[in-house]
């Protein structure tokens, strides 16, 4: 059983890598060195609250889903999935009226309304 501060370590591997940036990249975010980062990772140093807090808003995730210790890859998978649905609605209105329109339509009209949209965007 990993200790938490190895769950820790590899979570805030595996959002850096999830959300494409490079241990240079999260250092500068954070204002630290990149021998930081990597000294987080890698477990040679720990982290405190403060600053796990600040990595968890610079990687867009949430402070219990860097202290999980799921291993479950499809659960995180759509989790992520999920992060990215919400995202696009929330940047985009009219994706936000799409979902509210539909919200409570029938299964058999939701159907016929993804095949408009796929025929609309093939145009």
């Amino acid at each position: 059983m990993e200790s938490i501060n190895e769950i820790v370590q590899n979570n805030i591997k595996r959002y850096r890598k999830l959300r494409k940036m490079t241990q240079k990249a999260l250092a500068e975010a954070l204002d630290v060195t990149h021998s930081s980062v990597s000294a987080w990772e890698i477990g040679k140093n720990a982290i405190d609250i403060d600053r796990l807090c600040q990595i968890c808003n610079v990687l867009d995730v949430g402070l219990p889903d860097v202290l999980s210790d799921s291993t479950d890859a499809e659960q995180f998978q759509k989790n992520e999935e999920n992060r990215k649905i919400i995202d696009t609605i929330n940047r985009r209105p009219e994706v936000k009226r799409l979902m509210l329109t539909t919200f409570d339509s029938r299964n058999d009209d939701i159907v016929v309304a993804i095949k408009l949209l796929e025929a609309l965007k093939r145009r």
